[in-house]
Formats: structure tokens, C-alpha cells, sequence
């Protein structure tokens, strides 16, 4: 099937985007019920169900959270760095300045 788009007014375009639009979301739905579908034979065979796997994985998914400060500026005991990241600048003053990152450690 060929259409020749610059046959099209702007309204049929409009109309066609929005066609295909909605067919890509119905289809996509489809796909992700048949995916579901199969995932919950898979597990009824292994004995268990779909939702049980989910909360059994749930426990054991790693969840990051705030990393602890390991230096801080003696200037300034306010600002801190994890030592992760970009250095901030007051540590490259303290360096600078004479001093180790075993100084500014917390």
C-alpha cells in the first residue's frame, strides 16, 4: 500500500497522523497483553503465579540511596563531598592550599 502524502491537505494529513498514532497504542497495548498473558502461563507452570514472582523480586530489587559524606571543609563544616562525582572547588582549594584529602576527611 503506497500513499502519495503530497496529495493529502493538511486536515488529511492531521487525520491520517492521528490514525496511525492510535494504531501504534493498539497495537503496542496488544502486544503487552500477550506479553503479560505468556509471562503468567510461564509461572502457573512453574507452580506460582505472575504476581507472586513480582513480590518476590521486589524485595531484592537495589534501591540507591544517599551516599554519607566522607570530607567536609574545614572553613565550612556545612559543605561536604562524598568523595563521588566532580570535586567541588572548595576541595581543590584545601589541596592547593597545602592540604590532604586525609585532612578534610569527616
Amino acid at each position: 500500500m503506497s500513499i502519495n502524502l503530497k496529495t493529502l491537505s493538511i486536515a488529511e494529513l492531521k487525520s491520517l497522523q492521528k490514525a496511525i498514532v492510535d494504531e501504534i497504542d493498539s497495537r503496542g497495548k496488544e502486544e503487552r497483553q500477550k506479553l503479560v498473558q505468556e509471562f503468567r502461563d510461564k509461572a502457573k507452570a512453574l507452580g506460582t503465579s505472575l504476581e507472586e514472582l513480582l513480590t518476590e523480586q521486589k524485595g531484592k530489587v537495589r534501591v540507591s540511596g544517599k551516599v554519607a559524606a566522607k570530607y567536609a571543609n574545614p572553613a565550612n563544616p556545612e559543605q561536604t563531598w562524598t568523595g563521588r562525582g566532580k570535586r567541588p572547588l572548595w576541595v581543590g582549594e584545601c589541596l592547593a592550599n597545602g592540604k590532604t584529602l586525609d585532612d578534610l576527611k569527616v
